[in-house]
């Protein structure tokens, strides 16, 4: 194949043409690859720890075993108010203090619940995550919270 002027030049509007429409797809498409803008960051260790769900009836049930503790989030007055029977007060307001004193018992916990006002509450999440990064791996969420608690009617300890 001879190369003349007016091949390269067709060679090299096609080549400029697909680079343009492949940018363009790139560019609308739902899950673009990352050329200009940055990627959507995926959740990290340090912002999303693998924590399970518990509901009020594992609670009544697993709650009281030996190895199980209960974590109570939320501020220490709230705690003081009402909280569930055998809990014990992990604020985050005081988490380095209240966890000093704690951690002897979190290490050999076989497992932690943890737990704070309600469903929309992210005291628990946050505590997980500071439990996690000291090295906690035995966590579970009572995402329901005292609300869900005390409205199913279970005793509350004050």
């Amino acid at each position: 194949m001879i190369f003349t002027r007016k091949n390269l030049w067709q060679m090299l509007a096609m080549a400029a043409a697909s680079v343009v429409l492949g940018l363009g797809a790139n560019f609308v498409s739902r899950e673009p690859l990352p050329l200009w803008r940055q990627p959507a960051l995926a959740p990290t260790a340090a912002t999303e720890v693998p924590v399970g769900e518990v509901d009020a009836d594992f609670l009544l049930q697993a709650g009281h075993a030996p190895g199980t503790l209960l974590l109570d989030a939320r501020a220490a007055a709230a705690y003081e108010a009402g909280h569930i029977p055998g809990a014990l007060s992990l604020p985050l307001e005081r988490f380095a203090a209240a966890f000093a004193e704690l951690e002897p018992q979190l290490r050999t916990a076989g497992m932690l619940v943890l737990y704070c006002s309600d469903r929309a509450c992210g005291d628990s999440p946050e505590l997980a995550r500071r439990l996690w990064a000291k090295g906690l791996k035995n966590l579970l969420l009572y995402s329901g919270g005292m609300e869900d608690w005390s409205g199913r009617g279970h005793a509350v300890e004050k």
